[in-house]
């Protein structure tokens, strides 16, 4: 491919930025029907998941069908060790901005091993390539987070975002399968 991690994320965050509030919205509903048809999700009763930011795959519809499936639901708290707390999420829960412009309920801290228990994890990337080598943002955050867990890993894409290779290192966490809104994608590994 020949591009570094931060050239890719800048190409997929401008790609991103041109998306209009339907394509955004039509996404969003694909994603959401996707992640309810997999089995894992349909058995799951805690999975641990995001709260979108305006540039990422919104998570909003999908929280609301795991909500009236009665599944508890788990969101990151970033903590300032530069890991991920976790805190549980409804319809209810008291959202504030952090410092860093992120959505985060104002809950429980549940502590880092909280993903332990979860029976599927969702998580945020710009791409995925075929081996579930994740992009991030770049911060390690997620690779530090996702440690605990043995659950599957589900990433969120817009189309076009599943690349045949990406760069590596030896601490990045894969990914288990790739959810675009054209279909979803389980990795070679």
């Amino acid at each position: 491919m020949g591009m570094d991690k931060n050239q890719i994320r800048a190409e997929v965050l401008g790609r991103r930025r041109k998306l209009s509030i339907r394509q955004r919205d039509d996404a969003a509903q694909a994603l959401a029907s996707h992640v309810a048809a997999l089995p894992v999700a349909a058995a799951a009763r805690r999975v641990a998941c995001y709260l979108s930011m305006p540039y990422e795959p919104a998570t909003a519809p999908m929280l609301a069908d795991f909500a009236a499936r009665g599944v508890e639901v788990i969101v990151p708290v970033v903590v300032p060790s530069h890991t991920l707390d976790w805190t549980v999420y409804t319809a209810e829960s008291l959202v504030v901005a952090t410092a860093l412009g992120i959505a985060e309920p104002d809950g429980e801290r549940l502590g880092a091993e909280a993903i332990g228990d979860v029976d599927l994890v969702i998580v945020p990337a710009l791409a995925i390539d075929h081996h579930g080598c994740r992009l991030g943002r770049g911060a390690g955050y997620y690779d530090r987070a996702l440690a605990p867990t043995s659950a599957p890993i589900a990433a969120l894409l817009f189309d076009g975002e599943i690349v045949d290779e990406l760069p590596s290192e030896s601490h990045d966490v894969p990914v288990t399968m790739a959810i675009a809104p054209s279909g979803v994608f389980r990795v070679l590994g």
